[in-house]
């Protein structure tokens, strides 16, 4: 049964057995990315939740991530409020949302629009074997 009141930027919800960080709202849908409890591994848009007293909670789960890349609009009614993140907290996670962002756009444009540099053009004179030695070397 839900019967919280709306959440604002900025709480960590609950909804089921998920946690929800709200990173804004409008009108009756909140922009949620999901905090995920005992991470074995890091994504480059998670953002490690180890605040101060206010996030205590979220320190009592061992290592707790907020996945921002992962984002999506919900329903803004949620089962329960947990906790309303710090501003040091909440600036780091936008900060970390709007990285991933770019990187995704720049991921759909394409191949060959960027230099990679691993890319090596070929050497003058090369023929494409080794000189001097057995061949077997």
């Amino acid at each position: 049964m839900r019967t919280l009141a709306p959440a604002s930027a900025g709480d960590v919800c609950r909804r089921g057995a998920q946690h929800y960080f709200v990173l804004a709202v409008d009108g009756a849908r909140a922009l949620c990315v999901p905090v995920i409890f005992n991470r074995t591994f890091i994504h480059r848009a998670d953002v490690s939740v180890w605040g101060g007293k206010r996030e205590k909670f979220l320190r009592l789960a061992g290592s707790t991530v907020v996945r921002c890349t992962d984002h999506r609009w919900h329903s803004n009614t949620w089962d329960s409020r947990v906790i309303q993140a710090s501003p040091a907290t909440i600036r780091k996670i936008l900060a970390s949302f709007g990285r991933d962002l770019e990187a995704q756009a720049i991921e759909a444009e394409g191949s060959g629009l960027y230099q990679s540099v691993l890319a090596r053009g070929p050497k003058l004179g090369d023929r494409g074997r080794k000189k001097g030695g057995s061949p077997s070397d």
